[in-house]
């Protein structure tokens, strides 16, 4: 067992348009995993008015410094010696663009985030009813659940100018990375995986958010990268 639950503490980073649960994922992982031992943190990236159920979205530099602030604090902690962070989407490549200590010993990327390219996300947006795209100004994504996600032009300008590649390449090199992905995810485009190196590359049955049945065998994938029985 490389991981021994009680000196390690597992840090959730949810991914774009959610809030901390990432809409069940991490609850159903997080009891999962206290059930073994652990202690899981989740923490919100974006903010939300119940009133107008708007969620305001963020940049990548605002999120990498909420997890870095998160991280910062469970470093400073003695009870813990190893500090693992599991991402989904695009809360998988947040960690990319933290100073991770030493401490973190481990990166798992759910369905990690690869979709940078403009002209994908017009395609996608324009395929949705009752949106306002514009990527010089303020995006208003209508959500299935009646929330709106507001997203400014700066989160855009950001998104469209990272190398998503380099950047988990470079996280490679400092720490564990496993990236597990979904065979039938609806959102993300997996094509760039192969430019991964260094990484522990696991492909699973399910879709973007892992529901149902697909939940159970993407917790027992967890613990075997971990390395826990």
């Amino acid at each position: 067992m490389k991981y021994k639950p009680q000196d390690t503490v597992i840090l959730f980073s949810h991914g774009f348009g959610v809030m901390k649960d990432a809409r069940g994922l991490f609850s159903f992982l997080a009891s999962m995993l206290e059930s073994r031992g652990f202690v899981t943190k989740q923490f919100n990236y974006n903010k939300f008015d119940g009133d107008s159920k708007e969620l305001f979205a963020v940049p990548f530099s605002d999120q990498a410094s909420i997890l870095q602030k998160h991280i910062n604090e469970l470093v400073r902690d003695e009870r813990y010696k190893s500090i693992i962070i599991i991402g989904h989407s695009q809360g998988s490549l947040i960690p990319t663009l933290c100073q991770n200590s030493d401490k973190v010993e481990k990166v798992i990327g759910v369905s990690p985030f690869f979709q940078t390219k403009i002209e994908d996300l017009q395609k996608r947006y324009t395929a949705l009813a009752d949106n306002q795209l514009d990527f010089y100004n303020i995006t208003r994504r209508r959500r299935s659940d009646g929330s709106v996600t507001v997203i400014p032009p700066e989160y855009w300008a950001e998104r469209f100018t990272t190398d998503v590649v380099s950047l988990y390449n470079n996280l490679a090199k400092k720490t564990e990375l496993t990236l597990i992905y979904a065979i039938n995810d609806e959102v993300m485009d997996f094509n760039n995986l192969r430019l991964i190196k260094n990484s522990r590359i696991i492909n699973l049955d399910g879709n973007h958010d892992f529901l149902n049945q697909y939940r159970d065998e993407l917790f027992k994938t967890i613990l075997w990268d971990l390395d826990i029985s």
